[in-house]
């Protein structure tokens, strides 16, 4: 219900849904990971880009395989994602261009207040995945093909487990706040954004694990190639990328807290992506 209510009150002012508006260049078509949504940080972020540029924005939230999709068609103008291995194939194969990586978070390991598996002992992530299957942990996936997704699918190959055919393993199909939400309510683990995490948990779980090796969680704005599909707006594209790697938006989003925790960390690497 959050959701809704939050596309209401303030994207309809911003945003334009009309399809013959999709060669309107005075609108960026953006589809953008829901971590950061559901963190809060488009709310707080986009206004201050708006007041500067005379754009609209047209806005899908979705993960970040289903962004990389509707760029590959041109239905996009502009991805913002966290999938660096799908990034780095998105703009090999030509379908974008000016990838910029603009910030960072962390994934960590979530799970109930009594943590019945003692995950909070293990030494990293890999044997906290096998102590999870070691146990018949109930875990939640959101096996949907964003970012986190293929993060948790390699943390999985990572300690040499398939876990699809465990009935331990739930799948939500839903976006990082709704599985967080399936997670507390079956009482089972999760890997997540650390933004939202902070953001949306009820306290009826907890974080149990970080590491810094295997859960950097970085964050890119690419543009879609005009040269692959008619009518995107590059011109806009890049606005928002230049503006988000600017001095400006690097501080604004370094600014972006909750109840006193910075949430985000700028990562501006115009030469050096992170691979």
């Amino acid at each position: 219900m959050r959701r809704f209510l939050l596309l209401i009150t303030f994207f309809i002012p911003l945003l334009s849904f009309a399809a013959d508006e999709a060669s309107n260049k005075s609108l960026i078509r953006m589809a953008t990971t829901t971590t950061v949504e559901d963190s809060g940080l488009l709310e707080y972020l986009l206004p201050f880009f708006l007041k500067r540029h005379p754009y609209k924005i047209d806005l899908k939230v979705i993960g970040s395989g289903k962004a990389l999709r509707l760029g590959r068609t041109g239905a996009v103008d502009v991805v913002w994602v966290h999938s660096p291995p799908a990034e780095k194939q998105f703009v090999e194969q030509g379908y974008g261009i000016n990838r910029q990586t603009v910030m960072r978070n962390d994934f960590v390991l979530v799970g109930p207040i009594g943590d019945p598996g003692n995950i909070a002992s293990a030494s990293n992530i890999i044997d906290a995945f096998q102590v999870i299957a070691r146990k018949k942990l109930p875990f939640v996936s959101r096996a949907d093909d964003s970012g986190t997704n293929k993060k948790e699918l390699s943390l999985w190959r990572q300690a040499e487990i398939d876990p699809y055919a465990a009935d331990w393993y739930l799948e939500s199909g839903v976006g990082m706040a709704d599985s967080l939400l399936m997670a507390q309510e079956e009482g089972a683990y999760l890997i997540i954004d650390r933004a939202t995490f902070e953001v949306r948990h009820d306290g009826s779980s907890k974080l149990l694990l970080e590491d810094s090796v295997n859960l950097f969680n970085p964050y890119s704005v690419i543009a879609v190639n005009p040269e692959r599909n008619e009518g995107v707006n590059i011109e806009g594209a890049n606005k928002l990328i230049d503006w988000l790697s600017s001095e400006e938006g690097q501080a604004l989003i370094a600014g972006y807290s909750y109840r006193g925790k910075q949430l985000y960390f700028p990562l501006r690497h115009k030469d050096k992506q992170v691979p």
